[in-house]
């Protein structure tokens, strides 16, 4: 083990073995990034030349590569006695929603000696987590600017959402130009689950006047940049305007909150391995005609941005016409549009509803819903 005192050290987590490396600057520490996105090939041809620049630096590097579509609490666990052990500074996370939540994890536990499942309890210990820099890997991210992060209890098998005082990441670096690693497809999905977020986030009873028009700008933004993403993917002012459309959502969530969508969507991909972003794709119209018969007259205030004349029409009618222009609007080929192409079955549903029916943005929705909705709306995109 390396001594702490004479050597800088870092932790990286990431998901899987194909990474991407680079150096960044936070302060007077040299900050390696590792990324891995999803479901998707990355080149590491710059691997060997990043890690002799390490060598030069004065930075010691360890880099935790075993968060999978099945990693579980005991995989933080594992982490978080590795950087205790090796006495690290700064916990880097990069990749999607599972490798930062577990990379966020992994700097609350690292400071604390005790059991990790005391931090999941509902009084947790007072802690001190070491800082933590999020290398976004998406555009999205709905814990990014907040102390929540999501991860599977291996006691168990459910998803459990933690908050924790003071886990907010220190730095968040954004660059467009890491997305241009992602298959177009990919990317428009991951576009549509920061639609998702925002949709339902504008949604949610916990919004206000200030989230709501975080999100009704998000929804702009996304509705205008869409066609350019599909006709011109690889262009670096299209990346930049998605990204501001993630990070539009994510400032929205820290008053507001996710719902339904997300939270199907999550625990599809906890059960099933699926991708979050494809399977929110699936769901985005669903939860759109939840909205529609919940909280119409928040659709309504969707007009003015998406062009529409609903003026004269009743809440209902100027409702409807809303969503068939959103739906016109994220109208996208070669990506599923059912749930059973992810290889669901109906008889899965009933397990997939009862668990979500546990996760917390069940709290936030507009009106309350029980496990038999959440069933026949699953039901509906399968």
């Amino acid at each position: 083990m390396i001594d702490s005192t004479t050597k800088k050290q870092v932790i990286a987590v990431q998901k899987g073995n194909q990474i991407s490396i680079k150096i960044y600057s936070w302060g007077d520490l040299p900050i390696l990034e590792d990324y891995l996105e999803e479901k998707l090939q990355i080149e590491i041809e710059s691997f060997k030349s990043i890690k002799d620049e390490i060598r030069k630096s004065d930075l010691d590097l360890i880099t935790f590569a075993e968060i999978t579509s099945k990693s579980t609490t005991h995989t933080i666990e594992n982490a978080s006695e590795i950087a205790r052990a090796s006495r690290i500074q700064t916990v880097i996370g990069f990749g999607g929603i599972r490798a930062l939540s577990a990379a966020k994890a992994v700097a609350v536990a690292a400071s604390y000696t005790g059991n990790f499942y005391n931090i999941m309890s509902d009084t947790p210990p007072n802690l001190s987590p070491i800082p933590y820099i999020e290398i976004a890997g998406t555009f999205r991210n709905p814990f990014m600017l907040g102390s929540e992060f999501i991860v599977p209890d291996a006691r168990n098998g459910s998803l459990k959402v933690i908050s924790v005082t003071n886990a907010a990441p220190a730095a968040i670096i954004i660059d467009p130009s890491l997305f241009m690693k992602i298959s177009k497809q990919y990317r428009i999905a991951t576009l549509m689950d920061v639609f998702l977020e925002a949709v339902e986030g504008y949604f949610s009873i916990s919004s206000n006047f200030i989230s709501d028009m975080l999100f009704l700008k998000t929804i702009s933004m996304i509705v205008n940049v869409l066609p350019s993403i599909i006709e011109d993917p690889e262009n670096p002012e299209n990346l930049l305007k998605a990204s501001k459309a993630g990070f539009s959502t994510a400032l929205g969530l820290t008053i507001s909150y996710t719902g339904l969508g997300t939270a199907c969507a999550a625990e599809i991909n906890k059960q099933f391995g699926s991708s979050r972003a494809i399977t929110a794709t699936i769901l985005l119209p669903y939860i759109l005609e939840y909205g529609l018969k919940v909280c119409p007259e928040k659709i309504t205030r969707m007009g003015p941005i998406l062009g529409e004349d609903i003026s004269g029409l009743s809440i209902i009618t100027a409702a409807d016409r809303i969503i068939e222009s959103l739906r016109l609007s994220i109208g996208i080929q070669n990506l599923p549009v059912r749930l059973s192409e992810l290889g669901l079955k109906q008889e899965n549903l009933s397990s997939i509803a009862d668990q979500v029916m546990k996760l917390p943005m069940i709290n936030h929705l507009p009106s309350k819903v029980s496990v038999e909705e959440i069933y026949m709306i699953l039901k509906d995109a399968l």
